[in-house]
């Protein structure tokens, strides 16, 4: 018993002359952790009131008494500089930071031991500790000393939760949501469960019958979470032969077509009149001259718009018909 009052006289003494800076990691008894949060408490409704009475401004935004509306309040209102130039404001701004500090440092560990339960997802473990932090803190500026639980038994779940969704924003070329991701754990279940008592690898149709969902969400599922492959990685490890070695050229592919195209509507081009090709030319720009109306065309010509129309569907017929005969596909003269 004398243990225990010395504890709490220490904390109690750390709280009021202890340097603010100064945290430590060791656990704290139920006992302990109770008159922290009371204190945690205390500081921040006493921090709110001495903001509003100073400030009278933040009287229309006083937000209610619970945990996180309180929290938020400090954080938008406390970062300006008015508001720390206020001393009585600056030491209950630094005892509330100080309390929070200590609990977090308190709890770091079951962050941790939460984290480390999502290392087999792509983040890095320092990431994922980043992360768990947050939820900790995030659970500290929610948590409501009245409900009679321990700090740690709510903590785990906001942790767990931030941790959902960090992974399932980054660990994945495309973002997922937690309940995606939930999915995709109970997919990799059912698929080893398939494969063990079948001893063979289940076919989509039987992940898809086993957990409920359409093939085709499956699919996308499936697909959203394909593991990027790199184009400069090697086909093989004894050899430096790429990825990109063994792909397609399209651009080459695409150039030669081009040139080709040309090449063979140069060719049925002589089948025509002068005056027939002077009309395509103008009206699709084959030199490169841009294109122009019926209305232009016949303007330089000294024509009439349907006249030109005339010309223009002759040569068409013309060209189509030369294709035609030397075995060429009239759509390579219209792409």
């Amino acid at each position: 018993m004398k243990s225990v009052r010395r504890k709490r006289h220490a904390s109690a003494k750390l709280a009021t002359d202890a340097p603010l800076t100064t945290f430590s990691s060791d656990l704290l008894t139920p006992e302990e952790e109770r008159e922290l949060l009371t204190s945690f408490w205390d500081c921040k409704s006493e921090l709110v009131r001495v903001l509003i009475r100073h400030f009278p401004r933040l009287r229309p935004h006083r937000p209610p008494l619970e945990p996180w509306p309180m929290a938020q309040f400090i954080r938008e209102h406390c970062e300006e500089g008015e508001v720390l130039d206020v001393a009585s404001i600056t030491r209950l701004h630094d005892r509330y930071v100080h309390y929070k500090h200590r609990l977090a440092s308190a709890n770091i560990r079951l962050a941790a031991h939460v984290a480390k339960r999502f290392r087999h997802h792509s983040l890095s473990y320092a990431d994922l500790l980043q992360e768990a932090v947050c939820g900790l803190m995030q659970a500290i500026d929610r948590f409501d000393v009245s409900h009679g639980t321990r700090l740690a038994t709510y903590a785990t779940w906001w942790i767990r939760q931030t941790l959902q969704i960090a992974v399932a924003r980054q660990s994945h070329l495309v973002s997922l949501s937690p309940h995606h991701l939930q999915e995709l754990g109970l997919l990799q279940q059912e698929s080893e469960a398939l494969a063990h008592g079948g001893k063979h690898l289940p076919s989509p149709q039987e992940l898809a019958t086993r957990t409920g969902s359409s093939l085709e969400h499956l699919t996308h599922l499936q697909t959203a979470t394909r593991t990027p492959v790199s184009l400069n990685a090697v086909l093989d490890d004894d050899s430096d032969f790429k990825l990109t070695e063994a792909m397609p050229d399209t651009q080459s592919q695409t150039l030669q077509q081009n040139n080709e195209r040309q090449e063979a509507l140069r060719f049925l081009m002589e089948n025509l009149r002068p005056r027939e090709r002077k009309v395509l030319d103008l009206r699709f720009g084959l030199t490169g001259n841009g294109t122009h109306s019926l209305r232009q065309i016949g303007h330089l010509l000294r024509i009439s718009k349907e006249r030109v129309r005339q010309i223009q569907n002759r040569a068409l017929e013309k060209l189509r018909a030369s294709a035609d005969r030397v075995g060429w596909e009239p759509s390579l003269l219209l792409e």
